[in-house]
């Protein structure tokens, strides 16, 4: 089974070796999609793959180190009514989760790419995309 989590966490809890635990602790297999810090914390964008139970174990044991974690399901959405199909999210999408069908020149989006950087937010003209994290 594959998650995908937003771990958000404080200065102190950057220390931890969070990943490593997950490996050894809980053979989850972690992959960093995204990483940012700052001297105040960070946000870790990351697609664990394991068992559920061990998966759930996971979750609860990086929430128990005071580490804010979120699922992201379906994290992205288009309105399909606003979207006009310009291709702009393609063109900006680091993890080319947005592609064009050249048979009709319609933009699709592929959730299991997608890594909720929120580049394609930007780029639309008719904010026709949503982030929910």
């Amino acid at each position: 089974m594959e998650r995908k989590y937003k771990f958000q966490f404080s200065e102190l809890e950057m220390q931890s070796s969070v990943t490593y635990t997950l490996v050894s602790r809980f053979d989850i297999e972690p992959n960093i999609l995204k990483a940012e810090m700052d001297d105040s914390g960070g946000v870790l964008i990351l697609k664990l793959k394991g068992d559920e139970d061990d998966l759930n174990k996971a979750v609860e044991y990086v929430q128990s180190l005071g580490i804010s974690v979120m699922e992201l399901s379906k994290h992205i959405t288009r309105d399909h009514d606003k979207c006009i199909d310009c291709g702009s999210c393609v063109a900006i999408c680091p993890s080319r989760a947005f592609t064009i069908d050249r048979d009709n020149w319609e933009v699709h989006l592929d959730f299991q790419k997608c890594v909720a950087c929120g580049s394609c937010l930007t780029s639309c003209p008719t904010h026709a995309i949503s982030l929910t994290i």
